[in-house]
């Protein structure tokens, strides 16, 4: 304890008691750690107690991403999950203490990519037990850099850390039993699991889903313009030729007043050229001249009232409004055929499903989908497959998949637009030992070429 109260006083000319007290209380939450995801939270997310950070990172050898703070579950095809895996897996064994780390350290690529998702300045903190075997590493980011005696007793903290993570991955001790017991239980197990290996099983996957209309109508914009008033709010019952939005008007509108004013010059000339006609040859002849311009200012302003007119966008056809935020269009400029909005029948719902390529499974149209929705997860909804996108494109969260649509079977209960839940889907049977390898024989197979 003196020995420990001494290195910090060396290395910080301004020493805290708390920082003592939040170490030890640290040390002793590492060890009463129930499992490794337990120490991984602690990690990430607690050693804030004893360090400011903004953000932190642990990297563990064979797994890769653990924890990630702040985050409850990790997405382990996200762009930065895996640029993470990447960044740290390159550094395993290189390090001995902790050491600050940023974007001029790395190269051009992983340099660019760190100030795209970090602060300027971070800690690499190894996760070493005695023996020099690396456990993980923890990496610490925030605005400033850190400090010499914020390294040391990271360094303390980080040993902590290291044997409670060995501690919690060390294999428990088989329980005593004679040979022939040993050798028989083995044999029983192994028959028992190659038999279940031959049970057929269908081949499923979970995946998000959401409930959205068949055949929503698209409001797009007529013309170019700003969008100057909202008349609806999401989810709201309209009726054809219900007005849903308008645009703003002024431009045409002192066009119009310009065309007139030069519609009523041409009208006074005109007749002053008419009078002069009867006694002068060459008016008559810009009588012609003057009949064209007229025609010509007239169809100028036929075309400014038919824009004017078209500045109130009305509803085609009866339906509910899909919307997400009526402010945020107001004062937005539009391009032409741009989507505002849309309108769907309420009555008229089905099922889209993002399924990852990772996950992707051999569907044919009708096989069956069963939905848990979030609204009522006890009650499931039946489904039918209708189509499977053969190309992945992007999520609404940036990550590629495939695009399935599943028809809803007759039901009492009609979900509305909107609903998200989990979707089952069903496809072929297959041997239970297909079902439980066939992730890690995809995974073999791209790695060998086998």
């Amino acid at each position: 304890m003196n020995d420990m109260l001494n290195d910090l006083m060396a290395a910080s000319s301004h020493p805290e008691l708390n920082m003592l007290t939040s170490l030890l209380e640290l040390q002793d939450r590492a060890r009463e750690a129930e499992d490794t995801k337990q120490l991984a939270f602690i990690a990430v997310n607690e050693t804030h107690m004893l360090v400011s950070y903004r953000q932190a990172v642990l990297w563990v050898p064979r797994q890769g991403i653990a924890a990630v703070s702040g985050v409850a579950q990790l997405d382990k095809d996200a762009p930065f999950i895996q640029w993470q895996r990447t960044l740290l897996s390159a550094r395993a064994n290189d390090l001995g203490a902790s050491v600050r780390i940023g974007p001029d350290d790395l190269g051009e690529r992983d340099g660019a990519e760190w100030l795209e998702w970090f602060p300027a300045h971070g800690l690499l903190v190894p996760l070493r037990v005695r023996t020099g075997e690396l456990m993980g590493y923890l990496l610490l980011v925030r605005d400033r850099a850190f400090e010499d005696f914020e390294l040391t007793i990271l360094d303390r903290l980080a040993g902590s850390y290291g044997h409670a993570w060995a501690a919690l991955t060390r294999h428990r001790r088989k329980k005593e039993s004679s040979p022939l017991n040993r050798r028989l239980l083995a044999w029983g197990c192994g028959l028992v699991v190659l038999g279940l290996g031959f049970v057929p099983v269908p081949l499923s996957v979970l995946t998000p889903a959401e409930i959205v209309p068949i055949n929503p109508v698209v409001v797009r914009a007529p013309l170019e313009g700003v969008v100057a008033n909202i008349f609806v709010s999401p989810n709201q019952s309209v009726v054809a030729g219900d007005v849903l939005f308008e645009l703003d008007a002024t431009t045409f509108e002192s066009q119009l007043v310009v065309a007139q004013k030069a519609m009523e010059t041409i009208e006074v000339e005109y007749r002053q050229t008419a009078q002069k006609a009867m006694f002068d040859q060459k008016s008559k002849a810009q009588l012609a001249i003057l009949r064209g311009r007229a025609q010509e200012r007239r169809a100028e302003i036929d075309h400014l009232q038919s824009r004017i007119g078209r500045t109130r966008i009305k509803a085609s056809s009866a339906g509910v409004v899909i919307l997400d935020d009526p402010t945020e269009w107001l004062g937005k400029p539009l391009a032409v055929g741009e989507r505002v909005m849309m309108l769907a029948d309420e009555n008229e719902v089905e099922l889209q499903v993002w399924v990852a390529m990772s996950d992707a499974i051999e569907l044919t149209p009708g096989a069956a989908v069963k939905v848990f929705l979030n609204a009522d997860p006890l009650t499931p909804l039946e489904a039918k497959l209708r189509t499977f996108g053969y190309e992945a494109a992007p999520q609404p969260d940036g990550t590629p998949a495939h695009r399935v649509r599943a028809e809803l079977q007759a039901t009492d209960r009609q979900p509305r637009i909107g609903l998200r839940g989990t979707a089952r889907l069903e496809g072929r049977s297959v041997p239970l030992a297909f079902w439980l390898f066939r992730r890690p024989l995809a995974v073999l197979r791209q790695v060998t070429g086998l």
